[in-house]
């Protein structure tokens, strides 16, 4: 093969490739994972690792995942634990992700989320559905914290679990008005 028909199908497959690439592009990312919950599957990853801010409220979050589908944002949560279970703080932390990403996007985000558990860092992560705390509420949350770091209003009490207190930004408060966490009565 000559030096010029050689530049002439390089070009082409250069050409067929972008073509196809920008084919792909158009149609948008769907971001197929098996483990995905069905009214997720299918959708597009709309965000990954990225940050937000309201500015209004004065809250900052950082996504996992959020997967645009049905005409809202679907927020995934992924997490590694020892154990398959979803709790209060997940909760918390993904209704505040959809405050500040509603508040920035100006798109409607789902008020159930998925916490998507890898048990031990191996294997398919399992989702596990939350419900949402609405906005008042999340807001009256912030309110509290801000009270009790400030040492304004009423002393926080100890988990009912001992394991919680381990770690809660607030230890150190219970820590010197209660002793240590096992021994709480």
């Amino acid at each position: 093969m000559s030096d010029t028909a050689t530049g002439v199908a390089l070009v082409l497959a250069l050409i067929v490739f972008a073509a196809l690439y920008l084919q792909i592009k158009s149609r948008g990312a769907s971001y197929e994972e098996p483990w995905l919950p069905r009214e997720i599957r299918g959708a597009e990853l709309a965000y990954s690792e990225k940050r937000f801010e309201s500015k209004r409220h004065g809250l900052v979050a950082r996504l996992d995942r959020a997967y645009r589908g049905g005409g809202v944002l679907h927020l995934v949560e992924l997490k590694t634990r020892d154990y398959y279970a979803a709790h209060a703080s997940d909760a918390i932390e993904l209704s505040v992700q959809r405050i500040v990403l509603e508040e920035e996007t100006g798109e409607h985000v789902s008020p159930v989320a998925y916490v998507a558990v890898q048990k031990g860092g191996q294997g398919t992560p399992r989702p596990i559905r939350v419900d949402l705390f609405e906005e008042q509420e999340i807001l009256a949350m912030r309110r509290r914290l801000l009270e009790v770091r400030s040492g304004r209003g009423r002393t926080p009490a100890p988990a009912a679990r001992p394991k919680a207190c381990e770690k809660c930004g607030q230890r150190a408060t219970c820590l010197r008005t209660f002793g240590e966490p096992g021994r709480l009565s």
